[in-house]
């Protein structure tokens, strides 16, 4: 199930970081790659994120629908925040270390989508594992 991202809600942090904690048990549940591709506004960078079943989680953007200006501004940004640019210099990613703690990958998620003065306009984010099939990111209801 897809869930909203709102990035000015404060309580994106929590929706982004328990769709994080659920990737990762996902991932080693299914003991392969869990991927959640978080929308965009037309011209503007999508991002993903990769949950691993090591318990690394990757965070992509792909430049392949920007502007060469708008690309050039957002691999500025990226670099800045220590990310590593694609040999293809098509994207660019950023490794988390198995033990990252959920909140720290969700805040640094939030801080991608707006880069480079893109809206902060509610996104989707949907996930599939490494078959294609779709992956639950809705939180499950409190057990009584």
């Amino acid at each position: 199930m897809t869930v909203t991202v709102d990035p000015n809600d404060f309580d994106a942090v929590g929706v982004v970081a328990e769709a994080i904690v659920t990737m990762r048990g996902a991932a080693l549940d299914r003991q392969g790659d869990v991927v959640a591709t978080i929308s965009a506004p037309p011209g503007r960078h999508h991002l993903k994120v990769v949950a691993r079943p090591g318990g690394h989680v990757v965070l992509v953007v792909r430049f392949d629908d920007l502007t060469n200006s708008r690309r050039n501004v957002i691999a500025d940004a990226l670099t800045r925040r220590r990310w590593d640019l694609d040999e293809d210099g098509e994207g660019a990613t950023f490794r988390f270390p198995p033990g990252t703690e959920h909140t720290t990958v969700a805040f640094d998620v939030l801080g991608v989508l707006t880069l480079g003065g893109a809206p902060a306009d509610r996104r989707t984010m949907t996930a599939v594992d490494g078959t294609g099939a779709p992956v639950d990111l809705a939180p499950s209801p409190p057990s009584m």
